[in-house]
């Protein structure tokens, strides 16, 4: 990793450590998901497991890409998303059973990548924030995102950062 990889690694995983508040706020998010917990989230300590929380993302994750992205939008372009970077912090534990609000929107959008800040939140306390960045590729190399679905990721971006 060079220098420079490594500084943006650095401060892409402190602001998800330390989320600016906006990021504990689910009305700062244009997208939400309800997922409910299963007894098979749960950890030996009777707390949904950390494997779990990030499938919570997961869907948060997809619901974004499929709204921006529909199928045949991602086939008439040739696009490839492919996930480069994902950032987690458990910030409070979260339970079964119970539902799981998945919010998700735009954190930062490039030529040929996007972030997507995505957040959990259960019983209205938010219990883990998630930065997760992919880029577009043509199936080989990094490839411009189409204008369409840049306009499209504009309209999902995160309010309040």
């Amino acid at each position: 990793m060079n220098g420079h990889n490594a500084a943006a690694s650095i401060q892409a995983a402190h602001s998800v450590m330390k989320p600016q508040p906006h990021r504990l706020d689910p009305a700062s998010y244009p997208l939400k998901v309800t997922v409910p917990s299963r007894f098979r989230d749960l950890d030996t300590l009777g707390h949904i497991n950390n494997v779990a929380i990030g499938s919570f993302y997961e869907e948060g994750r997809a619901a974004l890409n499929r709204t921006a992205f529909p199928p045949e939008f991602r086939r008439e372009h040739g696009m490839r998303m492919l996930i480069a970077d994902v950032h987690i912090a458990y910030l409070a534990e979260a339970h079964y059973p119970g539902d799981i609000e998945v919010c998700a929107g735009i954190g930062h959008l490039g030529r040929t990548s996007y972030r997507i800040d995505l957040a959990l939140f259960q019983n209205g306390a938010c219990v883990g924030v998630c930065e997760t960045v992919l880029v577009n590729t043509d199936g080989a190399k990094p490839a411009p995102i189409p204008e369409e679905g840049r306009a499209a990721l504009e309209a999902l971006g995160v309010r309040g950062g």
